[in-house]
Parts: structure tokens; sequence; C-alpha cells
């Protein structure tokens, strides 16, 4: 009897140990090429259901010239529609409901399009007011239940703006600083001083608003890690989230346009954007830093980060990283390269099939190639 039982214990403990292991593998990426749009310096990315039939849909778009959405449909077949033409932007874009009737729209700089509804439908342009912008992001600002925009740019500065009761009007702005090579994007919002309210963060700098409506800001420097010099100088993408569980706003942040790029997160270490403290998580790597997702890739509970491939990247091969959160407190990492040999810039991320874990999509600069990489966590179990 006490060798069946013996037996059946090391049994349990072979299972035990072999379940653990396979669900602490961390996932593979299967790589799908959606389309070439015969157009290269593709910007404006945003994942959301255009369409409404509850999965995630792409949006890309070029400077001053064309944007497209891409229908999923399934792993292996996209349709790619023409969203609009003559974008007033460089490459900055975002997606949100602009004229509140709970369709997505698309913002590209100084204009936006109106989601018809029906995919078949022209998606109508208008002109907002705003800057031709590196980056743009949304939030609401004001608290008033509806989206502010935030644009930048190196040549015109930083600035928010407020889209009033009649959005296919010139929208209000606000100017908040000097404008930068990006640095905003893709998530450079959120609460950095526990008031409240939303503030942004600009690169090495953060903006804090005020008054809670976003009409009068100030600026703290109080983040320094990104490179200060060159064509480049302060680029960077920025992500605000809580990084540590303690309830307070932290800062990821990569070096874009830069050959040999870092990545980081700053801990809030008061809470109030004041006292900072940087994690570093990987250098030398020798790519350009010019995507930054993150999210909780491998399902164990945590957040990790996407980047690299960029390219200004060093290396005669671009390579894109997964960096794993090992023991979930981001002082622990582990690098996995999930690309090789294609440029990545300014990927997104979210369960585009619905699965339940969270996917990537990305595109090059240099050529013309939109692809997918399907996490294949759930499907490998």
């Amino acid at each position: 009897m006490k060798s069946f039982f013996f037996k059946l214990s090391l049994l349990l403990a072979i299972l035990t140990a072999a379940t653990l292991t396979s669900h602490s593998q961390f996932p593979e990426f299967k790589y799908y090429e959606l389309a070439r749009t015969d157009q290269m310096m593709l910007g404006q990315s945003s994942l959301a259901d255009l369409d409404e039939d509850g999965d995630l849909d792409l949006i890309v778009g070029t400077s001053g010239s064309t944007v497209w959405w891409f229908e999923y449909i399934s792993a292996e077949k996209w349709e790619m529609h023409v969203l609009g033409d003559d974008a007033l932007t460089d490459k900055g874009g975002t997606a949100f409901d602009v004229d509140g009737d709970r369709k997505i729209d698309q913002v590209s700089g100084g204009c936006w399009y109106r989601n018809p509804g029906n995919k078949g439908d022209k998606w109508e342009r208008f002109e907002n007011g705003a800057i031709f912008a590196y980056d743009n992001v949304h939030g609401d600002f004001n608290k008033d239940g509806t989206n502010e925009l935030v644009a930048v740019s190196p040549q015109d500065g930083l600035y928010i703006y407020f889209l009033g009761s009649n959005p296919e009007k010139k929208w209000k702005k606000v100017k908040l600083g000097d404008g930068v090579p990006g640095g905003i994007a893709p998530n450079g919002i959120g609460d950095l001083d526990s008031d409240g309210d939303l503030d942004i963060v600009r690169s090495d700098v953060w903006y804090d608003n005020l008054n809670g409506d976003g009409s009068k800001w100030t600026v703290h420097r109080t983040i320094g890690f990104i490179e200060s010099q060159g064509e480049f100088a302060r680029s960077s993408r920025v992500y605000v989230v809580d990084m540590d569980g303690d309830e307070d706003a932290d800062v990821v942040q990569t070096e874009s346009n830069n050959e040999d790029g870092r990545i980081v997160w700053h801990e809030n270490k008061d809470g109030k954007g004041i006292n900072w403290y940087t994690h570093p998580v990987a250098s030398e790597l020798n790519q350009d830093m010019h995507s930054l997702c993150v999210a909780d890739f491998d399902n164990d509970g945590d957040l990790d980060f996407f980047s690299g491939g960029g390219p200004l990247t060093s290396s005669l091969y671009k390579r894109s990283f997964i960096f794993e959160n090992l023991e979930g407190e981001g002082e622990k990492w582990e690098n996995h390269e999930i690309l090789f040999k294609i440029e990545c810039i300014d990927a997104v991320a979210g369960d585009v099939d619905g699965d339940g874990d969270i996917d990537i999509c990305g595109k090059t600069w240099k050529d013309d190639i939109v692809y997918f990489l399907r996490n294949m966590l759930i499907e490998s179990r």
C-alpha cells in the first residue's frame, strides 16, 4: 500500500511539474503578412473594433497621404480598406469616438475621419486645425466624459485640443510646451501626481493638469533618461501604467530614433511624480526602440514589454523582443526574440482574435509591409 501511495505521489508531482513548466514557457508568435501598401513611412497605428463585430481591426497611414484600415476576418485573412486620403499628419494618429455616436473614428493630426458604420461606405473627412503631428494620443482631461486630442511635433510644439460641441468645426487649442520628435505615444497619459486628473508625459518632462480641466499646465523636469543630443534629441516611446501595483502611475520608456536604444521603467516613488527611481530593462541590443507595447503577453499576471527593430537600428539585422517580467516586480527580465530581419515601427498590441492572449500588429518604415504577430499561447495548451 505504501508503495502504491508513493508511486501515486510521484506521478502527481511529475504531472504538476509538467503543468507548471508548460504554463511558464514563454509563448511563440506566428508571423502573418497582411498586405503591402505600395507606400512607405507608415504611422498612425491603432487597434480598434471599427466594424463592431467583436474583434480588433488595424489602422495605419502614411505621411500626408492615405490611411487604411485592415478588417480582421481570421489570422490568415484580413481585408484592406481605404479609410481616407490627404491625412494632415506626419505619422501621428489615434482612434476614438470623436462625434459621440459610439463608433470609433480616426484622428490623423490636422484632420479626422468619421466612421460611417457600414464598411462599404466612405469615411467623411473634416479638418480640425490641429498641427501636422509626429505623435497623437487622446484622453479626457476635463472629466466631461469625452476625449481631447494631444499632439506633438518637433517644429510646432506640444498642444491639447478641445473638440467642443461640434467637432466638425476647428478645435480649441492650448499650448503646453516645446516639441520633440515623438515622446507622448503610445500612452503618455496618466495621473502622475495622484490628484484625480490626467497629466501628460513628454519624453523627459511631464505636464501637470493644474485645474483638472486641461486649461492650465505646469511642467516638471523630473524624468531624466532620454538621449538629449543630436538630430532626434529627446525622442522616445512612452507608456504610463502602474508597474508595481502600488496604485500610482509609473512610466515605461524606450529610446526611439536611436541606433542603440535602451528600455527602462521609472518608478513613481512618492506617488506625486517628483521622486523617481529608474529600473533598467535592456540595453546594448543595437536596435532602434521605435515601438512600445505594455501587456501581459504570457498570461502570468504581470506586465511585459515589446520593442525593437526600428529604422535607425545600428545592427545589420532588425530584431524585436518581448521583455518578460520574470518575478512580477520589474527587477528581473528575460529577452525573447520574436521577430528577426523585419523592421518594426510603432507596433500596437491587443487580443486581436479574442482567444484570451495578447497579439501584436506591426509595420515597416522603409518597406511597405503590414503584419500580424499571433500569440500562440492559448493554442499551444
